[in-house]
């Protein structure tokens, strides 16, 4: 919906649930006239309504009615004049409110006008007078799409670091707020005398509290007032000082108007507690052309003030000195000298500056410069007699000086970054204690740089390495004689250092190759240890080092001795280690060589794993380590114990014997066991290793055998099997037989053991002949179920019931007819189905008997010999898939089945007449 809509529901539905007067009627009926909607037309359409606009109580309205018919009555105009000329578009309107002269956004929409009025009446409510409130909310819709700052300064408005106070927000004026028309005060008084009174500034600028005489108010700071009132009230109260307090409850709301290169200029109403900067941030401050350095707040009386939001932002406590007074002017005027600071400064960007402020006041307004800026030589870009320049400017000496480079409109000043890294050191590495980068002093040498770096106690004196980098990019190795320089500080090798000269100090250990030895194997601390050559370390000597032996150490080591040049195997050394050991001065404790390595090994290397395994009739059956302890008992008994239906007397362990000559051969021996699992009668027996122990299973032990019988029997459930070979009839019989709605023919029979799933089964004849194919054996498991009685064949698939029957018949897919005797699956087609249809075919015609039984057509040269159908059975006439270029083929063929059965139905025809002739003859 467009203004008007928004006008009609600002002044009616705000204002009356406002309970104040209708001041913009006329505005509203103004905006009506514009777009061309009869003011008539809407009064008398609102009066069809029951409203009088002249006339509206706001003390019956019903404000959300109100707001619904404006709504649909503004609505239903625009669309009729719409209709009448649907090529004319309604043009944004732009007007102002008397009290707010703000822009409102063009086509403004129904959702838009309601959220719009429903926030300004909840601050009416709040206690905000109208005027602030709209004025509020479009400052705030006015504030969603700001550009991106350009100047510094710009910011604390765009980015909404400065808000606007409002009079429903409890706000504690400062001591030199001013004092005006509409100020609501409230005295408070405790102690010996009680008074809390609030009083309102009049037109006429006093207070007239009730009993005294009237106290002027009107352009008195805060803070004289409290102390005039004190002394007023003190007149006829007693109380003490911190007794009495005064409080500004709600500001008067005042017309601030900002013009020149503001966002959004205008008039804004304000609370008086806001000062020319928060009125500045109600139009979004000034755009990108106005200055934030040099802009006026002019008074009523013709006093101005300059505010410069440079100094507020370095002292934000001068914002106090800026209040407002009704119908104050703020002018923004275009910013002059406009610079820009880039590279090594805390922030880089563009600056306004006065006559007076040149390069170092840039530098401080952009939080100095950077720790690697270079000062001697700042770059200042400037357009002078219509050429670009550049001048380079010494800023340190500017600040040495106290001096100042002065700058011009469009200067785009640089401060390039040190780039290259400190030179004045010298690095010292290897075997020193402190190595590292040192500064070189004047008059350092070589002894100096030694004595700080302190040398290591490996440290190598005779040799070290000086490496320097000449001028031409080249490096040059200096060899020192490191206790030379020490001893002789003033030999000529002592030279001076260079910057970036290298220090290398080597490690005695570096010219010497490390030797070891190396214990492993079963010891406690196996590992590579260091070998000295001057000592003679013994295979006694390696052990104790190694942490000695464990417990499964064997009797006997071997030394890997290894080529000290190649590393290479050399050759193995066998050692008795328990005389090594036991007697040291005996020729087992050989002495080892550098690379050495003593490998001690553990018994149970040595040793086979042999195990026994238990299966049959155990609970839990497996394969467990071999040991000499181990019995029959113990083996069983590790194997859970024998099931219920273990054999005890029929234990068979089968033994490996291995002779002299690793020849096998296996013994089975069969044992019986009691009910603790102790061998009975074979007393001797032992368990060896690699036995296979099989439990089995005693003879003719089975768990009772079920099946279950569900449907039309006598006694449906679960039965038991009382024999191997029972039959599905005697199963019947024992279920107490069929009930007298059973029906036999559909009779299935499920089988669960391995897996089978359905047996097709003909129970009617099992019932008549116990000897029929039909009579199975039944197996655990077993589920026979037997439907009721079927009175009905079922059809289904591609027939032409269509034709017959309607929908609801035909909804599941299939349709139910009588049982006919001796007829078959084609006749039922063909009687109750129209015939076969477009997409079916005669030899896919199909019969599913009760019992699961399929029979289908069985097709020949010249004929079709169609299924039986049965009671229960249901008829399935086949559909042929098929691609459009198969059905046109199709068709084009001739079906030569199908024209020699029409030949012969039409001979058959034509001879039965001939046969009527001569019979009438």
């Amino acid at each position: 919906m467009k203004k008007v809509l928004f006008l009609f529901f600002l002044c009616y539905t705000v204002c009356l649930s406002a309970q104040i007067s209708l001041p913009n009627k006329e505005e509203a009926y103004r905006e009506l006239q514009k777009k061309g909607l009869s003011i008539e037309e809407f009064e008398s359409r609102m009066s069809d309504l029951g409203y009088d606009i002249d006339n509206i109580d706001p003390l019956t309205v019903n404000l959300s009615q109100l707001e619904t018919d404006v709504e649909t009555v503004v609505r239903q105009m625009e669309q009729e004049k719409a209709a009448a000329d649907v090529s004319t578009e309604l043009e944004t309107a732009q007007d102002s409110l008397e009290d707010i002269q703000s822009e409102i956004v063009e086509e403004e929409s129904t959702n838009m006008a309601n959220a719009s009025a429903e926030r300004i009446k909840q601050l009416v409510d709040s206690g905000v007078p109208l005027e602030e409130a709209i004025a509020r909310d479009l400052i705030e819709a006015g504030k969603e799409d700001l550009p991106e700052t350009r100047i510094f300064g710009q910011h604390i408005f765009r980015n909404k670091d400065i808000d606007v106070y409002n009079s429903a927000v409890d706000i504690r004026p400062p001591d030199n707020y001013v004092l005006g028309v509409g100020d609501k005060i409230t005295v408070l008084i405790w102690g010996a005398s009680l008074e809390n009174a609030t009083f309102e500034i009049n037109k006429s600028g006093y207070i007239q509290p009730s009993g005294m005489q009237r106290i002027n108010l009107k352009g008195v700071t805060y803070a004289k007032a409290k102390t005039l009132l004190s002394r007023r009230f003190a007149q006829n109260y007693r109380f003490r000082p911190e007794e009495f307090e005064v409080t500004i409850d709600n500001a008067r709301t005042i017309t601030v108007n900002v013009i020149g290169e503001a966002i959004n200029s205008g008039s804004f109403n304000l609370p008086a507690l806001n000062t020319a900067f928060n009125a500045l941030a109600a139009a979004n401050g000034p755009s990108d052309l106005g200055s934030v350095r040099n802009i006026k707040l002019i008074h009523a009386n013709g006093n101005s003030q300059t505010l410069d939001v440079y100094e507020f932002l370095l002292n934000p406590a001068i914002v106090k000195d800026y209040f407002l007074e009704n119908n104050d002017y703020i002018f923004i005027p275009v910013a002059e000298k406009v610079v820009t600071i880039e590279g090594a400064i805390n922030r880089p960007f563009m600056y306004e500056l006065k006559d007076n402020e040149g390069i170092i006041q840039l530098i401080e307004y952009a939080g100095g410069l950077k720790e690697n800026a270079i000062q001697q030589n700042v770059q200042v870009k400037r357009f002078e007699l219509d050429k670009e320049i550049i001048i380079n400017v010494n800023v340190a000496d500017l600040y040495n000086s106290r001096k100042e480079f002065a700058l011009k409109k469009g200067d785009v000043v640089t401060v390039d970054f040190i780039e290259k890294s400190y030179e004045n050191f010298a690095l010292v590495e290897g075997a020193v204690e402190l190595p590292g980068e040192y500064e070189i002093t004047p008059n350092m040498r070589f002894s100096d740089l030694i004595q700080k770096a302190q040398l290591a106690k490996d440290a190598k004196l005779d040799d070290a390495f000086i490496r320097r980098k000449r001028s031409d990019g080249q490096t040059q190795t200096i060899r020192i004689n490191i206790q030379e320089l020490l001893d002789n500080p003033n030999t000529e090798s002592n030279q001076l250092l260079n910057n970036e000269d290298e220090l290398i100090v080597f490690s005695q250990s570096n010219f010497i190759d490390e030797k070891t030895f190396i214990v492993t194997g079963a010891v406690r601390l196996p590992g590579e240890h260091p070998f000295d050559p001057n000592e003679n370390i013994r295979v006694e000597d390696a052990i104790i080092i190694g942490g000695g032996i464990t417990n499964e150490a064997t009797d006997f080591a071997y030394i890997h001795r290894r080529d000290p040049e190649t590393r290479k195997l050399k050759e193995y050394v066998r050692v008795n280690l328990r005389n090594a050991l036991n007697n040291p001065s005996s020729e087992d404790n050989i002495s080892l060589r550098p690379f050495d390595s003593l490998v001690v090994y553990n018994y149970k290397e040595f040793l086979d794993k042999a195990y026994i395994k238990v299966s049959g009739a155990v609970r839990n059956p497996g394969e467990f380590k071999y040991d000499e302890t181990i019995s029959l008992k113990d083996a069983l008994t590790l194997s859970g114990g024998l099931r219920l239906d273990a054999a005890y007397s029929q234990i068979d362990v089968s033994s490996l014997v291995i002779d002299s000559n690793n020849e096998t051969e296996t013994i089975v021996t069969t044992l019986e066991v009691d009910k603790d699992l102790n061998i009975l009668g074979n007393t001797d027996f032992r368990i060896k290793p690699y036995d296979l122990i099989y439990v089995r299973q005693a003879p003719e032990f089975e768990f009772q055998r079920s099946v279950t019988l569900k449907g039309e029997v006598r006694f449906p459930g679960t039965h038991s099997l009382i024999a191997d070979n029972e039959r599905v009839d005697n199963i019947i019989k024992r279920a107490g037989g069929l009930t007298n709605e059973a029906f036999p023919e559909g009779a299935t029979l499920y089988r669960v053991k391995d897996n089978v799933g359905y047996v097709v089964m003909d129970l009617k004849e099992v019932l008549k002949n116990t000897s029929s194919i039909n009579n199975f054996i039944l197996k655990e498991g077993d589920i026979i179920e037997i439907p009721k009685r079927k009175d009905f064949v079922s059809i289904t698939g591609a027939t032409k019931a269509k034709e017959l029957y309607p929908d609801k018949i035909l909804r599941t897919g299939r349709f139910n007819v009588p049982h006919h005797k001796t007829k078959n699956a084609k006749w039922y087609i063909d009687e109750y189905a129209a015939g076969i249809g477009e997409d079916g075919r005669r030899r896919l015609i199909t019969v599913e008997h009760a019992n699961g039984q399929i029979e289908r057509t069985k097709n020949y040269i010249l004929f079709q010999s169609y299924p039986k159908v049965k009671i229960g059975s249901t008829i399935t006439v086949g559909k042929v898939k098929r691609t459009p270029e198969q059905e046109k083929k199709e068709r084009e063929e001739i079906d030569w089945g199908r024209v020699l059965a029409d030949s012969i139905t039409q001979a058959t025809a034509v001879l039965s007449l001939i046969l009527l002739v001569q019979r009438v003859n």
